[in-house]
């Protein structure tokens, strides 16, 4: 029997089985995420991906282009993107702590005790509490008007931590977001939202679906690589 391999060209191979139809390939920084139908069996997904290995070649030489981002220090002066633009941190000790934008910094305020690896965590910890809130809050916004633009009524939204995707639309009309998403530009998290949203009317990835997408979003495949070029960058802390 063939089994999987860990690794092709580079790219540690990860498995995603589910209860999709069709087999899909992504690069994730230095990742191959591999998402097939549960019952796929070891020996096919091995043949796809032998089959594939052209294509795989010629993404992993783009994603190589582009440099992975390098680990955060968590420190004053640290740049981080919000709605497309960045924000300088600005680390500060005190009794109400947490994360707020103010005066154009991203003010993260820790307890004084609080110092080395134990500050690097907490900063990590608000600043994804920051995020994840603001983009529960904005992208509500955005679902709201995009659902009355596409004539749908999602049944709610949630924001979640995805590895490799960047929503979801359940057979419920519940839409989740990665919470990640808020840190790109507008036009993007638009995108994203509308994706998920024409979802409600297709629940496939057809024609028509990508027609209802370009009627509401009409350089969406210039948004579709965009995240595609920076998933590493908007993924990592």
């Amino acid at each position: 029997m063939t089994a999987i391999p860990e690794e092709i060209l580079g790219l540690r191979v990860a498995v995603i089985r589910s209860t999709r139809r069709t087999a899909a390939l992504h690069i994730v920084g230095n990742e191959l995420h591999v998402r097939i139908p549960e019952r796929l069996g070891d020996e096919r997904v091995a043949a796809i991906l032998q089959q594939k290995r052209p294509w795989i070649r010629a993404k992993a030489a783009e994603w190589q282009a582009v440099p992975l981002p390098r680990p955060r220090e968590l420190v004053s002066g640290e740049s981080f993107p919000y709605l497309g633009r960045n924000y300088r941190l600005k680390v500060l000790e005190g009794g109400r702590v947490g994360v707020r934008l103010s005066g154009g910094y991203l003010r993260a305020t820790v307890r004084p005790g609080e110092q080395g690896a134990q500050r690097q965590r907490r900063i990590r910890q608000y600043l994804q509490t920051w995020y994840r809130s603001r983009a529960l809050e904005r992208l509500r916004e955005k679902t709201s008007r995009y659902a009355r633009q596409i004539g749908v009524t999602p049944a709610g939204i949630s924001v979640r931590t995805f590895k490799s995707r960047w929503g979801s639309c359940n057979t419920t009309g519940h839409l989740a977001f990665n919470w990640n998403i808020i840190k790109a530009p507008h036009a993007i998290a638009n995108y994203v939202v509308i994706h998920e949203l024409c979802h409600l009317v297709h629940p496939n990835h057809s024609k028509d679906f990508w027609r209802l997408v370009g009627r509401h979003d009409d350089a969406y495949g210039e948004h579709r690589q965009w995240l595609k070029q920076r998933a590493a960058f908007l993924l990592g802390d």
